[in-house]
């Protein structure tokens, strides 16, 4: 197994100056997203606002650089958006939050019940495809990615095994499983968030023992 699962994250420590956002709205988060995967969200969002009007979308790209680009792309699907930088707060009545900032993932992770995780969703990119999914398992996300996560497919495989990540191919089947998952609140101890750490454990139970043969 990935000792990383073993990570310590202090959730307690994780603050978010939009955590009163968090507790009175519908959203979801769209983390390490690469060019074209955030149209494929934006498609999702039009789904899930025949359902939730007043849903949010939070897109966390992986390069910030690319933050314009991505609202150009909001308005032309005629969507409020808000270009989220540092120390900012989300404003009322913007649909799609494109985060501008560096190193801020478990922030938004520890309030979203569901995330995607990109680079899993363009084929060009399939040698070198996904993004690491553990830091969003590990604060009780449900996972979803496309089919191309070639450099993590160990860990994804390891997280369909217990109920925590999924692979999804259509903005449609997306849809359906945010919708279910948005039916309940998040609970910060959840079945997702005490499988992984039941994982932890058991990894780096198995590598302290097979070090031991060599002490």
């Amino acid at each position: 197994g990935n000792i990383k699962f073993s990570e310590n994250i202090l959730v307690e420590s994780i603050r978010n100056k939009n955590i009163n956002f968090f507790n009175k709205k519908k959203f979801w988060c769209a983390a390490s997203t690469h060019e074209n995967e955030e149209l494929f969200c934006l498609k999702t969002h039009l789904n899930l606002k025949k359902e939730i009007k007043d849903i949010v979308t939070i897109i966390i790209p992986r390069h910030i650089s690319r933050s314009e680009q991505i609202k150009d792309d909001c308005l032309k699907f005629g969507l409020s958006v808000q270009i989220l930088n540092d120390q900012d707060l989300i404003l009322e009545k913007k649909e799609i939050i494109v985060v501008n900032s560096f190193g801020v993932l478990k922030e938004f992770f520890k309030y979203s019940k569901s995330v995607f995780i990109g680079k899993s969703m363009i084929k060009k990119l399939s040698l070198v495809s996904g993004q690491n999914p553990i830091e969003a398992a590990k604060l009780g996300c449900k996972i979803y990615h496309g089919p191309y996560v070639y450099n993590f497919r160990e860990i994804y495989d390891l997280l369909k095994e217990y109920k925590i990540a999924e692979q999804i191919s259509h903005e449609d089947e997306l849809s359906i499983k945010v919708i279910e998952d948005l039916k309940t609140p998040k609970k910060e101890e959840n079945e997702i968030t005490n499988n992984i750490n039941f994982l932890g454990k058991k990894i780096l139970d198995e590598s302290v023992k097979e070090i031991e043969k060599f002490l």
